[in-house]
């Protein structure tokens, strides 16, 4: 049927709801598949970068621990090289640290 004919037949107020029904209908296909589409792409995006975040602080964090072992590790053997009363003041300082 031509837009004419729907009109002539069923009247305005008719072809008004059959036109908004398909333009209602055409919304609801883009949004249920281009938005959520990107949606998808947006957040599988975002999710990598919480992801590299996360490994980027542990190594960090692992970093971090091997730095506190070797600092310890010089506060040792200082304490234990030094003979003349230092060796209590590093061991306090050492303790105080941690």
């Amino acid at each position: 049927m031509e837009f004419l004919q729907v009109l002539e037949r069923f009247g305005l107020p008719i072809t008004m709801c059959i036109a908004f029904g398909f333009f209602i209908w055409k919304q609801n296909r883009f949004i249920q598949d281009e938005l959520q589409k990107e949606l998808r792409e947006s957040f599988i995006r975002l999710e990598s970068i919480v992801i590299t975040l996360i490994d980027q602080q542990k190594k960090l964090q692992i970093e971090q621990r091997g730095l506190e072992k070797s600092y310890k590790a010089l506060v040792e053997i200082i304490a234990k090289l030094s003979g003349n009363g230092l060796q209590h003041r590093f061991i306090n300082m050492l303790n105080k640290n941690e």
